[in-house]
């Protein structure tokens, strides 16, 4: 089922609708949404045959996802499909208007377009407390805390403009500051991301099978 016009826009524009490439000829709908529903719940999924002439272009999907951490980890992921010896290309769908993308990409900090600035961050808050909050807008990778500030690093750069677009959010009663992070003297090296990801994804998947606390317990 492909969604309609509107909402479509706003799931590209919320990073929350991701393109898979590389799929093998005569792949279905279901086969595709089975493969990603590990992630999470799925709105949408509709894969793309290649066009007439097209004879060196494999098959392609859109799978959209509710929450914008499951997507992340759809995308980060490395993801190998049956029938397929290549593993799947991945990403973001992009909206139709390149400068809209373009414009969204100059908030981010240059050096680690992952990474926001967060103020208002209490010396009581823990990691995982302020990692839950934020996988709302993403996968997150690492939080660093100091006195009354914070870093928030997130898988994608996607993550980072969910919540660039908020300004300002409200953590356990309190008005957290979200910002651009200014450039790192020394940038996380390729090895320490991926490392990161991959401890994200774990926690990930954890997390959806702890069963949630009782209420009062």
């Amino acid at each position: 089922m492909r969604p309609k016009r509107g909402e479509d826009d706003i799931t590209v524009l919320k990073h929350l609708k991701v393109f898979v490439g590389g799929l093998p000829d005569g792949v279905e709908d279901r086969q595709v949404g089975d493969h990603f529903a590990k992630y999470g719940h799925i709105t949408h999924c509709n894969v793309c045959e290649p066009k007439d002439g097209d004879r060196n272009k494999q098959a392609y999907a859109f799978v959209t996802f509710k929450q914008a951490a499951d997507a992340d980890c759809a995308v980060v992921e490395t993801q190998h499909f049956p029938g397929v010896q290549r593993q799947l290309a991945m990403g973001f769908a992009t909206p139709k208007k390149k400068d809209t993308d373009d414009q969204k990409d100059s908030l981010l900090c240059e050096s680690d377009p992952c990474k926001v600035f967060v103020g208002g961050i209490g010396d009581r808050d823990s990691e995982e407390e302020i990692g839950d909050f934020f996988s709302q807008w993403g996968l997150v990778a690492l939080i660093y805390r100091d006195a009354g500030w914070g870093l928030v690093h997130f898988a994608t750069k996607e993550g980072a403009l969910r919540i660039l677009d908020e300004s300002n959010v409200i953590f356990q009663r309190r008005k957290l500051d979200i910002k651009k992070a200014t450039d790192s003297k020394r940038p996380m090296s390729e090895d320490e991301r991926a490392d990161l990801i991959k401890r994200a994804i774990a926690r990930h998947f954890h997390k959806k099978t702890v069963p949630a606390p009782l209420p009062g317990g």
